[in-house]
């Protein structure tokens, strides 16, 4: 009995340690998480797309999906981010010629202060929803649908500027 007792106990804290060892822990840090191109090896971006419009992915298919959703538009928001700090590096040799101050040092700060802003945003929506299963698809569409509207904020914003 005392044998079951020190085998269950030791069983729970082997468990808890293992969860608060993973990303999806008590405490989930999506930094952590695996690029998703591990979890669909050797598949192209189209298979993936593809794969995850299946009706019937289990849970962890619909997270990965969720996930490679994200890491695409944050290619998509980096790429623009590049494109625009060029852009407002050359405005500020211009700006600095004429002893003004510059604008790119402001512009990373604000994506910078952006990033938190998302992250905290989405980390309050997944935990909002308690110990849900599709707390990390919820967690990762979140994240998702916000840096893919920072995206078209920066592209309509330079549109409307020409």
């Amino acid at each position: 009995m005392r044998t079951t007792s020190i085998l269950l106990a030791l069983c729970s804290i082997i468990n808890a340690a293992h969860a608060s060892s993973s990303i999806y822990g008590s405490i989930f840090d999506y930094r952590k998480a695996k690029p998703t191109s591990e979890y669909f090896p050797g598949k192209t971006t189209k298979q993936i797309i593809l794969y995850c419009k299946n009706e019937r992915l289990d849970t962890m298919d619909l997270a990965a999906c969720a996930q490679s959703r994200y890491e695409a538009a944050t290619i998509q928001l980096d790429q623009k981010f590049v494109e625009i700090e060029d852009i407002t590096r050359l405005n500020d040799r211009k700006l600095l010629t004429d002893n003004e101050p510059e604008a790119l040092p402001y512009f990373q700060k604000a994506q910078s202060n952006w990033r938190l802003y998302r992250d905290n945003e989405c980390y309050a929506e997944a935990y909002q929803s308690g110990t849900a299963t599709l707390r990390y698809i919820d967690f990762w569409d979140c994240m998702t649908r916000i840096t893919k509207n920072r995206l078209n904020e920066l592209t309509t914003h330079n549109i409307d500027r020409q």
